[in-house]
C-alpha cells in the first residue's frame, strides 16, 4: 500500500477517535471550566477515560463522561459508566456501621472481638492481648493498631497470600482469612493511640456489619444505604469479569505485568487485572459505580438531597475532628489542618466543614468532595499515572480551581432527567 495512503488512513482514524472522545452527558450553561480542566488533565497524564458529576446545594449541574471507556473499541465514557471506586468504599461502610449504631444495635465503643465471635481470631493463637481493646470507633478512624508502612498492607500481596497459607484459607485470599490472621499477630501500636490509614480495619468493619445485621455486607449496604439514596446501581466489582457498563482499566504507559494473586490461575497479570481481588475487597475498596450515583449517596448522608441516611447527631459524630496524630510514615496521613473523622476526611472552616475522600488502585483514581458552601463533586478515572501522588494533588486543586472560574451558577437540576 502507498505510504501516503497509510498516513492518510491513520490521520482519519485519529480524527475519528478524537471526535468520539468529546465529552458525553450534560452540563448547565457556564460550566465550561470543568470540561476544560478534565480534558487537559487527561491529556497531560495520558489517562484514557473519566467521569465527573458536580452539584450545588441539592441540584445536579454537570454529569459528564470524558475520553474512552475502552480504547480498543473506541467506546466513550458515558455519564452512567461504572468505575472502580477504590477507597470511596470506606464511606459507604462507615455509613452502614453508623446506621447500626443509630438504630441501637451497635455502639462505637463496642469491642470488635466480642462482635466477631468465631469469625475472629482463634483464642489460643492471639499473640498480642491489645487486640481485645480494638473498638468499632478505632477501626472507623484508622486507629486500630495496624500500620501498613511498618508491617505491610496485609490485604494485598505478599501479605494476603502469606495469611492464606498460614490459615489454610481460600484463594484468592479473602477478607475473613486475612483479618483472622492479622488479629492473631502483633499490633504495630496500641489501639486508639494514633492514626494510621488501614485497609484491614475496614475489612473488619464489613464483617462487623454482617454479624450485627445478620446478612451479607453487600446486601445490607445496597438495601439500607445505597438504594434509599438513589444509588442502587452501585455494586461490588469483580476482578476479571466486568459488569455491564463498566469501563476497562489501564495501567500507566510502560508498566509491566506483576505477580498475580494466587487463585486466578495466572503467574503474571496487568496490575489492574489479577494483582488484587476485587471480590474480596468489598468494605474497604470493592464498590463500583458511576460518579453521579456516588454523588447521590454522599448528598443523602446528611439529607442535603432526599431523606437523610443518618440523623443530625450521628452526622456530627461522623464528621467530628479527631485529635489523633498520624504515624508520619504513610502517604495517606493527614495534612495540616485536616483530620479523619469516621469514614471521611474533615477540614474545619469558619463557615462549616469540607469533607472528602479519595481512592486509588492500579488503573483507578477517584475523589469525592462535599464543601462547606454547599457544593459536591465526584470524579473517577480508569487509569492511574505512575506519579499517583502528583496526579491526585493536581486533580484536587484543579476541581477547586474550576469551581472558582464559574462566573455565574446556573439554575436548573439535571437530577430531574439524569439516568
Amino acid at each position: 500500500m502507498n505510504a501516503a495512503l497509510v498516513v492518510a488512513g491513520l490521520l482519519i482514524t485519529v480524527t475519528a477517535l478524537e471526535a468520539r472522545a468529546e465529552p458525553t452527558g450534560s452540563a448547565l450553561p457556564g460550566l465550561g471550566p470543568y470540561d476544560e480542566f478534565m480534558v487537559a488533565l487527561m491529556r497531560k497524564w495520558d489517562v484514557a477515560g473519566a467521569g465527573l458529576a458536580v452539584a450545588r446545594k441539592d441540584t445536579l449541574l454537570l454529569v459528564r463522561g470524558y475520553g474512552f471507556a475502552n480504547k480498543e473499541k473506541s467506546a466513550p465514557v458515558e455519564p452512567t459508566s461504572l468505575f472502580r471506586l477504590a477507597s470511596l468504599s470506606k464511606t459507604v461502610t462507615a455509613v452502614a456501621v453508623l446506621q447500626l449504631v443509630q438504630d441501637g444495635r451497635l455502639k462505637l465503643d463496642d469491642r470488635v472481638l466480642s462482635i466477631l465471635g468465631d469469625a475472629g481470631p482463634r483464642p489460643g493463637k492471639i499473640t498480642d492481648t491489645r487486640v481485645h481493646d480494638i473498638t468499632v470507633r478505632h477501626l472507623l478512624q484508622h486507629s486500630g493498631g495496624f500500620n501498613r508502612a511498618r508491617s505491610g498492607d496485609v490485604v494485598f500481596l505478599p501479605g494476603a497470600a502469606d495469611a492464606a497459607k498460614r490459615q489454610g484459607g481460600p484463594l484468592p485470599p479473602d477478607c475473613p482469612t486475612i483479618l483472622r490472621d492479622t488479629l492473631e499477630r502483633k499490633l504495630d501500636f496500641t489501639p486508639g493511640e494514633r492514626f494510621a490509614y488501614s485497609n484491614i480495619g475496614y475489612c473488619i468493619l464489613g464483617r462487623v456489619v454482617e454479624r450485627v445485621a445478620g446478612m451479607p455486607y453487600e446486601v445490607y449496604a445496597r438495601e439500607r444505604v445505597l438504594a434509599p439514596a438513589g444509588a442502587a446501581r452501585m455494586k461490588v466489582g469483580r476482578t476479571l469479569e466486568a459488569a455491564e457498563g463498566e469501563v476497562t482499566y489501564y495501567d500507566y504507559r510502560g508498566a509491566k505485568g506483576a505477580k498475580a494473586t494466587p487463585g486466578f490461575g495466572l503467574r503474571l497479570a496487568p496490575r489492574p487485572y489479577g494483582t488484587f481481588a476485587m471480590e474480596t475487597m468489598d468494605s474497604y475498596g470493592g464498590w463500583i459505580g458511576a460518579p453521579v450515583d456516588y454523588l447521590r449517596f454522599i448528598l443523602a448522608i446528611d439529607g442535603r438531597r432526599g431523606a437523610a441516611l443518618l440523623n443530625g447527631a450521628t452526622v456530627a459524630e461522623m464528621n467530628a475532628r479527631s485529635r489523633l496524630q498520624a504515624t508520619g510514615d504513610d502517604d495517606e496521613g493527614n495534612a495540616e489542618g485536616e483530620s479523619y473523622g469516621l469514614g471521611i476526611r474533615v477540614r474545619q472552616l469558619r463557615n462549616g466543614l469540607n469533607l472528602w475522600h479519595s481512592g486509588s488502585l492500579p488503573g483507578t483514581q477517584t475523589i469525592a468532595v462535599r464543601t462547606a458552601d454547599g457544593f459536591a463533586w465526584v470524579a473517577a478515572f480508569n487509569g492511574r499515572p505512575q506519579d499517583r501522588t502528583a496526579f491526585k494533588r493536581e486533580l484536587d486543586r484543579g476541581l477547586w480551581t474550576a469551581k472558582s472560574k464559574v462566573k455565574k451558577w446556573p439554575d436548573g437540576d439535571l437530577f430531574e432527567r439524569s439516568p
